[in-house]
C-alpha cells in the first residue's frame, strides 16, 4: 500500500491529513478539487459546473427540464461540460438532491446517524436534513446505504413522503404487479399528478436504477413547475396562528409559527400564492391567503414578548434553550408522575417556536409549550423524561438575562452483570447510542469498553461485579475522562467477546469467553482487487493476485487454531476503502491486517515493512500501544521467516488503517518492483511461509 515512491500511479494511494495538521500536497489538491467535482453532480458547491449546453444533452428527451433545473439553481454537471443523464443516482445523491429543490435542510448539524453515515462524510448533513424532514429513514440494521443506487419505486417514496401524497387509484403498467404494496400509493399519487410515468412499452420498471435525467425531471415536475417572482413587500399575519414552512405548499416541513400582529418581510411570491419570508434568520414560506400585504412597512406597534424554545446538541449531550427578547426571570419546579421539569417565563405572548418538540434522545421525551390558564402573559415549558431505570440528572443554567438553557449529559443508567455457564454476560443501557471503542491492555490481561461522549450516572459510580469464568476476576466502570466511561473486564489469560445492540443501540449485551483462541475473530484484508491491479512487477505479476493468495493462506492458517477470520475479499472483487474499514467494524473482530506487496522507482530497493496508523495526539495511550504491537509483532515474524531486508515499521495514515477501530496494521510483505522479490512473490511456497508468518504475529498479539 505505502511505498517510498509512487508505484506508477496503479495503488489507491490515501492522503488524507489529521485534521488541523499539515498542509495539502499538490496530489491532495488533486484529489481534493476531483472529489470536489463528483459532489458538484446535484448541489452547486463548485463554480466549474456548466448551467446549461451540456455537450450530451443535444437531442435528449430530458434536455429541457434538465436544463431549467440548472436554470433554478439546484441542479449542476459536470466540469468537462457533460450532464451524464444516463448515470444510476445514489441514496446520498437522490437526497442532496431533493434537499436542494425544496430547500430542505437540517436544523441540527451531522451527528453519527447510521453505522454507514459519520459526520465527516460529505452527505452526513443531507442525510440529517432528510431525516428531519420526514420523508427518508434508514434500513432495520442500523445503516442507511448512501451509495446504493436508487430505484424507481424508492425515488417515488421519498418524494411522495415529502409533499405528503398518496393515491389508491389502481396502476395501468403491464408490470405493475411487480410494484412491490408499499410503494404502490407514492407511484399512484405521483402518476396521478404527472410528476411521474412510465415507458413507451407501457412498463414502469419499479425496480430498475433511476437516471440522473429522470431524477431531475421527476423532482422537477414535483416543484410543480411554479413561477417564482421577485417582490419587496411586507406582510402583517392576520390569523391568530399561522405556520411557517420550507416551501410554498402545506407538503413542506414545519420551520416554526407566528402569531397575529406579527410583521414579515417578504421577497418572492409564488404561482401558488405563497410567500417566501425572512424566518429566524432562515428562508421560509407562509400562505398568501393568511397575510395583509403591504407595500411599505405597516404601522408601526409594540414589539411582543417572543420566547423561542432550541433543542440541540453539543459533544456528549443535548440542550434545551430557551430565549426570551426582553428580560424575564423564569421559574423552574421538577415534577413527577410523570417526571418533569417545568420551566415558567413571565410576560411571553409570542412562541417563535414549534408548540411540541418530540426529541427522544439523552432522556428526554417530549418538550411542549403552552399557555396555562389563569396565568395571563406566562407561557409554561415542560420538559417530559422518559423512564428510565436510573433517573436521568441535568444541569439549568442562566448564561444571560432572557435565557435559560438545560443541559442533559449522555448518560449510562444500567449496568447488569451474570455468569452464563463459561460466557460473561454484561448488560449497558444508556440514553444515546452505546458507540464503543474496545482494546486489550496486558500485566494483567484485561479487555477495555471506552464510551466516549458518556457520563456514568453517580449511581453507578463504583460498581463492581465478579467475574470469575473460570479464573478470578472482575468488572468495573468508571468515569475514566470527564467524557468517557470506562468498563474494564480483567480476563486472565485472554478472552473474546462479542456485542449486540438493542433498542436502537441504546442498550449493549456483551458476551464475554476465556476459551484461548476459539471463536475469536480477526480480518484480513487483500489489499486491491477488480479493475484495480495495484502494483505490476517486471514480468507482469499483479499485487492483488499476491494478497489475495497469501491472505487466503493465512486465513487456513488461522483457522486450524480455531480462529474465526473473515474477508474483506475472497475473490478479484473491487471494494473501496473505507467499506474494508467499515466491514471490519461491523464484524466486531479484535485484529485487522491489510496484505501488500510494495513498490518503487528504484528496482533495486527491496525488503519487508509494516505500516500503522496511531498518532499520539489523536490516539488514546492504551490503543496506539496495542496498534504499535501489533505492527512490531508483524514485523518480527515476517522477516524472521523471510529473510529479507527489515525496512522498519512505519506511521501513516491510510484509510483501512484510519477508520478500523480495533488494533490495525498494513504488512508490505516484499516489493514487486525488485525482480527477485517479485519472483518470491509468485512462488507459492514463499506465500506460504508469509502467510503462516502474518497468522503467528496475530496469534501472539492475541495470547502473549
Amino acid at each position: 500500500m505505502a511505498g517510498f515512491a509512487s508505484k506508477n500511479g496503479r495503488k489507491n494511494f490515501d492522503w488524507g491529513l489529521p485534521a488541523g495538521r499539515g498542509f495539502l500536497t499538490p496530489a491532495a489538491l488533486f484529489l481534493f478539487f476531483l472529489g470536489a467535482v463528483v459532489l458538484s453532480c446535484f448541489f452547486a458547491i463548485t463554480p466549474l459546473a456548466f448551467a446549461g449546453g451540456f455537450a450530451d444533452l443535444e437531442g435528449h428527451w430530458a434536455a429541457g427540464e434538465i436544463q431549467k433545473a440548472v436554470a433554478e439553481g439546484y441542479l449542476k454537471g459536470y466540469p468537462d461540460g457533460t450532464f451524464r443523464p444516463d448515470r444510476a443516482v445514489t441514496r446520498a445523491e437522490f437526497v442532496t438532491l431533493v434537499n436542494a429543490a425544496f430547500h430542505v435542510k437540517s436544523t441540527q448539524g451531522a451527528r453519527v446517524l447510521f453505522k454507514d453515515v459519520k459526520p465527516e462524510d460529505w452527505f452526513a448533513r443531507e442525510v440529517q436534513a432528510a431525516l428531519e424532514a420526514g420523508y427518508a429513514q434508514g434500513y432495520p440494521d442500523g445503516s442507511f446505504r448512501p451509495q446504493k443506487a436508487v430505484t424507481r419505486q424508492e425515488a417515488a417514496c421519498l418524494l411522495a413522503r415529502l409533499l405528503r401524497l398518496e393515491g389508491r387509484e389502481s396502476l395501468g403498467f403491464a408490470d405493475a404487479g411487480k410494484i412491490e404494496s408499499w410503494a404502490r400509493p407514492a407511484v399512484a399519487a405521483l402518476v396521478s399528478k404527472g410528476i411521474l410515468g412510465g415507458y413507451p412499452d407501457g412498463t414502469f420498471r419499479p425496480t430498475r436504477s433511476i437516471t440522473r435525467a429522470e431524477a431531475a425531471v421527476m423532482v422537477g415536475r414535483a416543484r410543480g413547475g411554479q413561477e417564482i417572482t421577485p417582490v419587496s413587500v411586507y406582510l402583517v399575519v392576520k390569523e391568530e396562528i399561522v405556520n411557517i414552512r420550507s416551501g410554498p405548499g402545506t407538503g413542506y416541513p414545519l420551520l416554526g409559527q407566528v402569531r397575529a400582529g406579527d410583521v414579515l418581510r417578504a421577497r418572492a411570491r409564488s404561482s401558488s400564492n405563497w410567500y417566501e419570508v425572512e424566518f429566524q434568520g432562515k428562508r421560509g414560506w407562509i400562505a398568501g391567503w393568511l397575510v395583509q400585504v403591504y407595500e411599505a412597512p405597516p404601522p408601526s406597534r409594540d414589539e411582543p414578548s417572543t420566547l423561542e424554545v432550541k433543542v440541540g446538541r453539543e459533544p456528549g449531550r443535548l440542550v434545551v434553550t430557551l430565549s426570551v427578547n426582553r428580560e424575564a426571570a423564569c421559574k423552574w419546579e421538577e415534577k413527577e408522575n410523570p417526571r418533569r421539569l417545568t420551566v415558567t417565563v413571565p410576560g411571553v405572548t409570542v412562541v417563535r417556536s414549534p408548540l411540541e418538540i418530540d426529541v427522544r434522545e439523552a432522556g428526554l421525551k417530549q418538550v411542549v409549550t403552552r399557555f396555562p390558564e389563569g396565568e395571563a402573559g406566562a407561557a409554561e415549558v415542560e420538559l417530559l423524561f422518559e423512564e428510565n431505570p436510573l433517573p436521568v440528572f441535568y444541569q439549568v443554567e442562566t448564561p444571560a438575562a432572557g435565557e435559560l438553557r438545560v443541559v442533559i449529559p449522555y448518560q449510562i443508567l444500567q449496568a447488569e452483570a451474570a455468569l452464563e455457564g463459561e460466557t460473561f454476560l454484561i448488560a449497558l443501557r444508556g440514553t444515546a447510542p452505546l458507540a464503543y471503542r474496545a482494546f486489550t491492555l496486558r500485566s494483567p490481561q484485561r479487555l477495555v469498553f471506552d464510551f466516549s461522549g458518556f457520563v456514568l450516572h453517580p449511581a453507578l459510580l463504583g460498581w463492581k461485579r465478579e467475574a470469575n469464568f473460570p479464573e478470578p476476576g472482575e468488572a468495573r466502570l468508571g468515569q475514566y475522562q470527564p467524557d468517557v466511561v470506562r468498563l474494564v473486564v480483567e480476563a486472565a489469560g485472554g478472552a473474546s467477546f462479542t456485542a449486540e445492540p438493542r433498542a436502537g443501540a441504546r442498550e449493549l449485551l456483551i458476551r464475554i469467553r476465556i476459551s484461548g483462541l476459539a471463536g475469536r475473530r480477526v480480518v484480513l484484508d487483500p489489499g486491491h482487487g477488480g479493475r484495480d491491479p495495484g502494483a505490476i512487477g517486471p514480468s507482469g505479476i499483479r499485487e492483488k493476485d499476491v494478497n489475495l493468495a497469501i491472505a487466503l493462506l493465512a486465513a487456513e492458517a488461522l483457522r486450524e487454531q480455531g480462529l474465526e477470520v473473515v474477508l474483506t475479499r475472497d475473490g478479484d472483487q473491487e471494494v473501496e476503502l473505507r467499506e474494508r474499514a467499515d466491514k471490519a467494524n461491523a464484524s466486531q473482530a479484535e485484529v485487522f491486517v491489510s496484505i501488500h506487496a510494495n513498490s518503487a522507482s528504484n528496482a533495486a530497493v527491496g525488503g519487508t515493512g509494516t505500516y500503522t496508523y496511531a498518532p499520539p495526539d489523536t490516539t488514546p495511550g492504551p490503543e496506539r500501544e496495542a496498534r504499535l504491537y501489533l505492527a512490531r509483532l508483524l514485523q518480527e515474524e515476517l522477516v524472521r521467516a523471510l529473510g529479507l531486508r527489515d525496512a522498519g515499521i512505519f506511521e501513516a495514515n491510510f484509510a483501512v488503517l484510519r477508520y478500523t477501530a480495533m488494533p490495525a496494521a498494513l504488512v508490505e510483505v516484499a516489493f514487486l518492483s525488485n525482480p527477485a522479490e517479485e519472483q518470491l512473490l509468485a512462488n507459492p511456497e514463499f506465500q506460504r511461509q508469509a502467510a503462516a508468518a502474518i497468522a503467528r504475529g496475530i496469534v501472539r498479539f492475541l495470547t502473549e
